[in-house]
């Protein structure tokens, strides 16, 4: 894994923009912006009182009550669903991750504006003198990283288990536009977010994305020190935040709080509570 440590905002676009995102590129650009330097891990792995088999165990509980934990909130579903055996699974689990539930994917972005951020989004202010960090990932456009799911030839994994893969891959998944699009808050903010995944195996639940090799090759790190988070706070636009994580086209302050609360209490109870 290679490191950047850029000293101005300045140096930060400068190097974005140097990034290949051509059509003729061997690789497809994702970013993942951090206020803290953590391990990349799945959500599901924050117990570190569960054992792997216990987080499997309650990861396969939500999803069995899926229906039941999503009541109050509209989750779409896949317009491809009755043709493939899993495509629906695939969709609930990209809308979960956006919506706030624990799962095992990880959130990235193609947009670097997206990364950035993330990279500052600290209501507490915890870590307003730490550094951030972001992630680039260039995952080889051809090879056996990626499912694009904007293409075609590779819509046979709607037909393979996601909770059974026999390894990480990054996900892209492509957009869908019913008539009420802005009422499924899950899928805009995907769209918004322009939201692309790394899905980890159930083998390695627990393994931190940037240790597994055949992924680690491709990544750099770049370092986001407390001045630069200034910078990027002024740099990005004021009602950017709401952009990113809007809910609904009423009272889009008050839908998002009331998802924030749903997930919040659906991830106690089936992760942290005993």
């Amino acid at each position: 894994m290679k490191t950047f440590r850029p000293n101005t905002l300045e140096e930060l676009l400068s190097y974005s923009q140097s990034i290949r995102r051509d059509g003729l590129s061997p690789y497809l650009a994702f970013f993942r912006g951090q206020m803290n330097d953590w391990p990349i891990k799945p959500s599901i792995t924050r117990n570190p009182d569960l054992s792997e088999d216990e987080i499997l165990e309650k990861e396969k509980g939500f999803f069995e009550n899926y229906n039941e934990e999503t009541l109050e909130i509209k989750v779409l579903e896949h317009f491809d669903k009755d043709y493939t055996k899993y495509a629906q699974k695939w969709h609930n689990l990209f809308q979960a991750q956006h919506l706030g539930f624990y799962t095992r994917i990880t959130d990235w972005s193609q947009d670097f504006n997206s990364a950035m951020f993330f990279a500052i989004d600290d209501e507490s202010k915890a870590y307003i003198d730490s550094n951030g960090v972001i992630y680039l990932y260039e995952c080889p456009y051809h090879g056996d990283q990626l499912i694009n799911f904007q293409r075609e030839e590779d819509y046979k994994f709607f037909d393979q288990n996601p909770f059974d893969l026999d390894k990480a891959y990054m996900v892209k998944h492509h957009s869908q536009f019913p008539d009420d699009f802005e009422n499924y808050a899950g899928e805009i903010r995907r769209f918004r977010q322009d939201g692309s995944f790394i899905i980890s195996t159930s083998k390695e639940i627990n393994e931190p994305i940037e240790n597994i090799p055949y992924i680690n090759h491709y990544l750099t790190k770049i370092f986001i020190s407390p001045s630069i988070k200034g910078e990027i706070s002024n740099y990005l636009d004021e009602g950017f935040k709401e952009f990113i994580y809007f809910a609904s086209t009423e009272n889009n302050t008050e839908e998002v709080e009331r998802i924030r609360r749903i997930t919040m209490e659906s991830n106690n109870k089936v992760y942290w509570d005993k």
